[in-house]
């Protein structure tokens, strides 16, 4: 296997790993759903099951492909290969967006009492924290496949 074919290996497992990580917090909200009880239960389960299909989906998606190309490449650089501003600010966008719902999300959990309001934070929790992870996925991808320029004392070290 060469380096680039290892590369996608390694970006494949990681975000399928992290995928997997937010199909836990989908878990523990459908557990916490279930155990909780709220009045109308329907609606939440059915969030969290949309939210844990995308992220099985996804993850069957990327672990496809093992060793091939991610079609990423053509969204993250341009054809010079520099990174493209216009998605990288619509990312950016999204990590503060699933920062802060994930943040709300949370603290509400904790701080509220009421059952109803405690299950809506969870689902919050669960959809930012999906959305948080693409974000991760798409900085860990740009990390890993820039172009680098080589210059002489990289080649001597």
């Amino acid at each position: 296997m060469n380096f680039h074919q290892k590369r996608n290996v390694l970006f494949r497992l990681a975000s399928g790993f992290l995928l997997l990580l937010n199909l836990g917090v989908s878990a523990f909200a459908m557990s916490q759903v279930i155990m909780l009880r709220p009045d109308d239960p329907a609606l939440l389960i059915i969030a969290i099951g949309v939210t844990s299909v995308f992220s099985i989906l996804e993850m069957f998606i990327i672990l496809k492909g093992w060793k091939k190309d991610s079609y990423l490449y053509k969204i993250a650089f341009n054809d010079n290969g520099r990174v493209n501003n216009v998605p990288l600010i619509a990312v950016i966008v999204g990590t503060a967006l699933g920062l802060g719902l994930s943040a709300l999300g949370i603290s509400v959990y904790i701080l509220r009492s009421d059952v109803t309001i405690k299950c809506s934070m969870l689902i919050v929790a669960s959809i930012s924290s999906y959305l948080l992870i693409n974000c991760m996925s798409y900085y860990f991808y740009l990390i890993l496949f820039r172009n680098r320029e080589v210059n002489l004392k990289d080649l001597i070290k």
